[in-house]
């Protein structure tokens, strides 16, 4: 007697660059519940989330570094993300970083969407997702726009850093439009000028939550080795392992430690 072999058909599953909410509002949860605060309002869409994931990574990096770190502009203990360049930044919480290095301490703010001046032309700004910028820095003007109406942003002067996370699966010109960012609001990076004064910081990165392929592997390859960037794929999976202070080294800074 002949067994006909059952005929199965086999599918590929695409890895996706999403992640589950709920992992993404324990994650959050977890946090801020180290900093005595809470999420003030929860996001409506997941790559909101991503955000602020991202942007606890950055917290973690400085906290990492043997940074002091503190949350400001609570309101009733808790904390709300800046999730939209729209709105004025006194109007949502941050974190604040501080390093005492001899008898000198240096002090940042790590800002949420908060527009950038161009390091070419003062009348021009772009809305980096996070940025580090000098203390008090951050400005509020009633004369950009056509309109009476209030417009937060950071002179150029006093930009230390910045950070883009895009929630896709990379692709070329995704990568290859972080440069043109790089070179408008830090185009010492492209001429390989980084700052090499104390304190330590990081250098601006691209952060992405899928995997790459081939190709967008050999561009960021090739682009980390040209330029003091860093250009993190594949977050979803592997955030915490690479923002842990094990490997914490194979992200590129800029400044002194020491």
């Amino acid at each position: 007697m002949i067994k006909k072999k059952e005929n199965k058909l086999t599918t590929t599953k695409t890895i996706s660059p999403f992640k589950d909410i709920k992992l993404f509002k324990k994650e959050i949860t977890d946090f801020l519940n180290k900093y005595k605060s809470t999420v003030g309002k929860h996001a409506n869409r997941i790559s909101d989330y991503f955000e602020m994931s991202c942007y606890n990574f950055i917290v973690k990096f400085y906290e990492n570094n043997d940074y002091d770190i503190s949350v400001q502009n609570l309101k009733s203990k808790k904390y709300y993300y800046k999730c939209s360049p729209a709105g004025l930044q006194s109007n949502y919480s941050f974190f604040k970083v501080s390093k005492k290095t001899g008898i000198k301490t240096y002090e940042f703010e790590i800002q949420h969407n908060l527009a950038a001046q161009s390091s070419f032309n003062k009348d021009i700004f772009t809305n980096p997702d996070i940025t580090v910028i000098k203390t008090g820095s951050a400005k509020t003007s009633t004369t950009y726009y056509e309109i009476n109406r209030r417009f937060s942003y950071v002179e150029n002067k006093d930009v230390i850093t910045f950070f883009e996370v895009k929630n896709f699966n990379p692709y070329p010109e995704l990568v290859f439009n972080f440069i043109g960012i790089v070179n408008e609001l830090k185009k010492e990076i492209l001429a390989n000028k980084s700052p090499s004064k104390k304190p330590l910081h990081l250098a601006p990165c691209l952060m992405v939550s899928g995997k790459p392929n081939r190709q967008t592997q050999r561009i960021k390859d090739s682009l980390e080795e040209r330029y003091c960037i860093n250009i993190i794929y594949d977050l979803f999976d592997s955030g915490v392992s690479i923002f842990s202070k094990r490997r914490q080294s194979e992200l590129k800074t800029t400044g002194k430690i020491k």
